[in-house]
C-alpha cells in the first residue's frame, strides 16, 4: 500500500491507464509500494480482456475506473485526470517501460515546471541503453522535431508515456482525441497556452511482457495530419 504519511513530495494523483496488463501488474504495484509515494492511485481499466481489472480493485486506496469497452489510451487518460483533485498529476503506464522509480523526479520538477516529460532520449548514454530500434528511435525524433519547430518548444520525447502536469495547466483545455492522437492533442494545446514543456532524463526498459497498443506507422500519419491541423488553427487564431 502506498503511504501518505512520511513522503517529502506533495500529493499528487497518479493516473495509470491499463489495458490487458494482468502480467505486469504485480510488479508495478511492488516497485509502486517500495517507493512510499504520497498520491491518490488512478487505474482506469480501458475493458482488460484479462484479469487486470480484478487486479486492479484489489490494490488498496485506489480509485478504479472500469470502461465497458475501449475508449483508446487518451479516453482513459482525460477520465483519469478528471477523477482527481490534486494540483499535482504524474501519468505513467503500468507495464514498467517507464520506471516507477522516476515519479519523485517528475514530482520535484512538477514544483517549478507546469508540465514535465520523462524523456527516454535526453541522456544519450540512457538512449543507447533503450534499445528501442530503429523505427520507434528515429520516429519519434521527427515527431518531436517537428512539433517543436511549429510551437517554439525543445522537448526531446514527445510520445512519452510517462509525464506530470500541474493541474492549473489544464484550465479550460477541452479534449476532442481519445487514441493515442491524445499525445498530440495534448502537447498542442499546453503549448498554445503557454507551457513549456522540461525533460528529465530516464532509463526506458523495453517491456518484458505483453505487448505494445501502438502501432507506429499508422500512428505516426496520424501525428502529422493532426499536428498540421492543430498548427493551421493555431495560426489563424494569432491571424485573427
Amino acid at each position: 500500500m502506498l503511504s501518505n504519511s512520511s513522503a517529502p513530495h506533495p500529493h499528487f494523483d497518479l493516473v495509470v491507464p491499463v489495458y490487458n496488463e494482468e502480467a505486469g501488474l504485480p510488479e508495478f504495484f511492488r516497485r509502486l509500494d517500495n517507493l512510499q509515494l504520497n498520491c491518490q492511485p488512478i487505474f482506469i481499466d480501458n475493458a482488460s480482456s484479462d484479469s487486470s481489472l480484478a487486479l486492479l480493485k484489489n490494490y488498496p486506496n485506489a480509485i478504479v475506473i472500469e470502461h465497458a469497452q475501449n475508449e483508446g489510451y487518451g479516453g482513459s487518460l482525460i477520465d483519469g485526470m478528471e477523477a482527481g483533485s490534486s494540483e499535482y498529476i504524474v501519468v505513467i503506464d503500468a507495464d514498467c517501460e517507464y520506471p516507477p522509480e522516476c515519479i519523485p523526479s517528475i514530482v520535484s520538477a512538477l514544483q517549478s515546471h507546469s508540465v514535465v516529460y520523462a524523456s527516454r532520449f535526453l541522456d544519450p548514454t540512457l538512449k543507447k541503453a533503450a534499445n528501442m530500434g530503429f523505427v520507434k528511435t528515429n520516429g519519434n525524433r521527427l515527431f518531436s522535431y517537428a512539433y517543436n519547430k511549429l510551437f517554439d518548444q525543445q522537448t526531446t520525447d514527445l510520445y512519452t508515456g510517462c509525464k506530470g502536469l500541474q493541474r492549473s495547466a489544464l484550465n479550460d483545455i477541452v479534449f476532442e482525441q481519445k487514441g493515442f492522437e491524445h499525445v498530440t492533442e495534448l502537447a498542442v494545446k499546453l503549448a498554445t497556452k503557454g507551457h513549456y514543456i522540461y525533460d528529465i532524463a530516464i532509463q526506458y526498459e523495453p517491456r518484458a511482457t505483453g505487448t505494445s497498443k501502438m502501432r507506429y506507422l499508422q500512428d505516426g500519419a496520424k501525428f502529422f495530419k493532426l499536428l498540421g491541423h492543430y498548427y493551421r488553427l493555431h495560426r489563424q487564431r494569432k491571424l485573427a
